[in-house]
């Protein structure tokens, strides 16, 4: 077995951390699949629980089962000891030693926002979601959050409708729905977006993987959005890792006699940046503006039918049947060139909402 593979079955027994990080740190991890219950003591931070845990679980059968898990209800695994382990992880206070991922493969290209806020929400809440995600969605900006109810739930789902990547940060393993009430979401995320985990498969939501899992969402993204947070709120927490990981932090102002405002007022008193209009996030990274005009770019690369085809899409022509009216082309020319255009990340076949421009 690699060491990855070994990893990957020491991470399902949830050793104590800093045992795990012992065993890390002596280089070979092959050898803990054949030293004996006085060596496995040895090691320092060692435990009874601990070392039974290793000593009963490696017969061969407990691993082929959950290699078949993994490849089931996963589309891919990153360990910490992977070359493509992301370095915005790879250097912060405890980082995951891996992360399981269901949907599109990981990627983290360009600028990324992560927003958070309440679970139970106000109109005023969803406005502001709708109105920021939708801005940043435009302008290519990855969505992460953390697939909790509320804003979390609202902020995957307006950048899905709006063709942008998102990324979901779960506080359970990537085979369960929590909570079951977004199974729609999940379901679309998977096909559209990407939904990462550290902890193993099947493993449920428990008190403390939700402030853990806040340490991925905000290390992964440039900046932090806080969307209505009452004033003790799972979002502050996300908020001071934010800060510590030296990420933007930007707060919507709210009502002061609102409770889902106490927590993000708070954060500007303290020195969050007031989230008033898109302008205040593009001040802070004019490296959006600057992607944006080079993804513009890049259109020169159409041509002929291709052109004509995006022109018409991003002009507000949504249906595939209206396209072929209006540009007189055989079905079978106007399917390839969707087809074509999907590839080269111009446009996005919305499913009932139509086919939307991209770029």
């Amino acid at each position: 077995m690699k060491d990855r593979d070994i990893l990957i079955y020491l991470n399902s027994l949830f050793l104590n951390t800093n045992y795990l990080d012992e065993i890390l740190s002596r280089g070979n991890l092959e050898e803990v699949l054949t030293m004996d219950e006085r060596e496995l003591m040895s090691i320092p931070n060692a435990n009874k629980i601990n070392v039974e845990k290793i000593l009963n679980s490696r017969k061969r059968d407990y691993i082929k089962k959950l290699e078949d898990d993994i490849n089931k209800k996963c589309t891919g695994v990153i360990t910490i000891l992977d070359e493509d382990y992301p370095d915005k992880l790879r250097y912060i206070e405890n980082p995951p030693k891996i992360l399981f991922i269901k949907g599109l493969p990981l990627n983290l290209d360009g600028i990324k926002m992560a927003f958070v806020g309440s679970r139970k929400h106000t109109s005023y809440g969803k406005y502001a979601v709708e109105k920021f995600v939708t801005d940043l969605a435009l302008k290519n900006v990855t969505i992460i959050s953390g697939m909790a109810a509320g804003i979390d739930a609202l902020s995957h789902k307006f950048a899905l409708e709006n063709g942008v990547y998102s990324i979901g940060v779960l506080g359970t393993g990537v085979d369960l729905t929590f909570p079951s009430q977004n199974k729609s979401l999940y379901e679309r995320m998977y096909k559209e977006g990407m939904i990462i985990s550290e902890y193993p498969i099947g493993m449920e939501a428990k008190p403390f993987t939700f402030p853990e899992r806040n340490r991925i969402i905000s290390a992964l993204s440039d900046g932090v959005v806080v969307i209505e947070a009452k004033e003790k709120s799972g979002s502050l927490i996300t908020a001071r890792l934010a800060a510590e990981q030296g990420r933007e932090v930007f707060a919507v102002p709210g009502n002061i006699n609102s409770l889902y405002s106490t927590g993000t007022n708070r954060l500007i008193r303290d020195g969050a940046i007031p989230l008033i209009d898109i302008d205040d996030i593009l001040v802070a990274f004019p490296e959006i503006e600057m992607d944006q005009l080079s993804f513009l770019n890049n259109e020169i690369d159409l041509e002929g039918l291709e052109k004509d085809v995006f022109e018409k899409i991003k002009s507000g022509v949504d249906s595939v049947d209206k396209l072929k009216e209006l540009l007189a082309v055989e079905m079978s020319d106007l399917n390839s060139t969707l087809v074509m255009l999907e590839m080269k990340d111009y446009i996005k076949d919305m499913g009932p909402a139509g086919i939307k421009a991209i770029r």
